[in-house]
């Protein structure tokens, strides 16, 4: 009875026996076969071939050509004439030249004097529009579906120039052309007991795509 029982196990391990030989011999010739069929791979080694240098002969002393002088004219001489005297038509002032250095830090017209943002400067009549240029409304906003009000804070001058704008609320999107705009307005200045100051005045700035059809 056990023989029966061992005989199928035994069976199975010749099997796996038979197996692993087969696979050892295909192994084998596999490896055979790649070192019959790939061609054996020689190393070349290049040698340079020997140049000769030739040497040159450098000559004892060198010359070094030496160039003249360059000649400047001499200065013109001022000559003092005397009172009633004439002078000679050959005569010439010398040229004179522009000290940049000294140019450049001559006193100018001191800038305006402007209040800071939010500062309050009171002033009996506000600043009133002599040029009122109306912004620019771009094909993008227009076609994007963009409209509404914005506000913005203008630094009117003493002279009626704006010389500063500031956004205060709405689409980001029209703020440049609103900036533009507002920069080429001119006022009237506000007026403090019969004189002109600067002032901030807020501007409203309004895009309808009704009106802009």
């Amino acid at each position: 009875m056990w023989k029966t029982a061992l005989l199928p196990a035994l069976r199975d391990r010749r099997a796996a026996h038979d197996a692993a030989k087969k696979a050892f011999l295909l192994a084998v010739l596999v490896h055979l076969f790649a070192l019959v069929s790939v061609p054996a791979y020689t190393v070349r080694i290049r040698v340079m071939a020997p140049r000769e240098i030739e040497p040159i002969e450098l000559p004892a002393e060198i010359t070094i050509p030496k160039k003249e002088p360059i000649s400047l004219p001499r200065p013109a001489v001022p000559i003092e004439a005397e009172e009633d005297e004439d002078i000679p038509d050959d005569v010439t002032i010398a040229q004179t030249t522009l000290d940049i250095t000294t140019a450049a830090y001559a006193p100018t017209e001191p800038p305006p004097q402007l209040p800071e943002f939010g500062a309050f400067v009171a002033f009996d009549s506000e600043p009133e529009f002599i040029r009122n240029v109306a912004p620019e409304y771009s094909d993008f906003a227009k076609k994007a579906g963009i409209e509404g009000l914005v506000v913005a804070k203008l630094l009117v001058g003493a002279d009626g120039k704006v010389y500063d704008v500031r956004i205060m609320s709405g689409p980001e999107i029209l703020y440049p052309a609103v900036r533009t705009a507002a920069m080429a307005s001119l006022f009237s200045p506000a007026m403090q007991r019969d004189k002109p100051v600067a002032v901030w005045v807020a501007v409203h700035y309004r895009f309808s795509l009704r009106d802009a059809r």
